[in-house]
């Protein structure tokens, strides 16, 4: 257990991540393509996706046309501060998955871990980049990330948690081998332009 109750597990929280003229483009591309966002999946032990709405309930974009290339190589540029700041050497980075999230009225993410079916098992760094119309619409949403101990394939909480509230223009770096979750959203229009949304994915070793 950690010192005075303090999480051990450290993260790296960066502001403006982006120039505003970009994550206001980011949006207007968001919106544009709301038609195109489909029911997210989560990943089985057999390595299957499937849908389960007990368990994750959101919807997600994987083509983000232009931004993937501006996500892609600003993550790159982050990457040396990210990896040194969580106390790890260098790495050389195999693939960068990037989706975009959103996240609406009761909906969430139980706890999990981003690197536990073998599919996955590569990634390495989670992030998680928020940006939503302004002003706010939704509250809630927060991502908790745990300390965690990982023992033959299971993982468990070891201590305290992070609490990172979404934030505009924000992103945040984490091991993707700990668990964190997403607190439940609330967002009273319902209207999905009102969502929380997130630039999210994972650098694979």
């Amino acid at each position: 257990m950690p010192e005075n109750g303090q999480p051990r597990t450290p993260i790296v929280i960066f502001d403006e991540f982006l120039v505003a003229q970009e994550w206001r483009g980011l949006l207007d591309f968001t919106l544009g393509h709301t038609p195109e966002f489909m029911a997210t999946q989560v990943i089985g032990a057999n390595g299957e996706s499937r849908l389960d709405h007990h368990y994750r309930k959101s919807r997600v974009l994987f083509d983000l046309g232009p931004f993937h290339q501006i996500f892609t190589d600003r993550l790159m540029t982050f990457l040396p501060h990210v990896v040194s700041r969580l106390g790890w050497q260098p790495f050389p980075v195999t693939q960068v998955e990037v989706q975009l999230t959103g996240s609406n009225n009761g909906e969430y993410f139980r706890m999990h871990t981003d690197n536990d079916a073998g599919q996955v098992s590569g990634r390495a760094v989670t992030f998680v980049y928020f940006f939503h119309r302004e002003p706010c619409g939704f509250a809630g949403g927060e991502l908790c990330i745990y300390d965690t101990n990982r023992d033959n394939g299971t993982s468990e909480k070891a201590g305290p948690r992070r609490v990172v509230y979404p934030q505009q223009n924000q992103v945040v770096f984490f091991d993707s081998s700990c668990l964190h979750e997403i607190m439940p959203v609330g967002c009273p229009s319902g209207d999905f332009s009102d969502s929380r949304f997130t630039v999210n994915g994972w650098f694979h070793r």
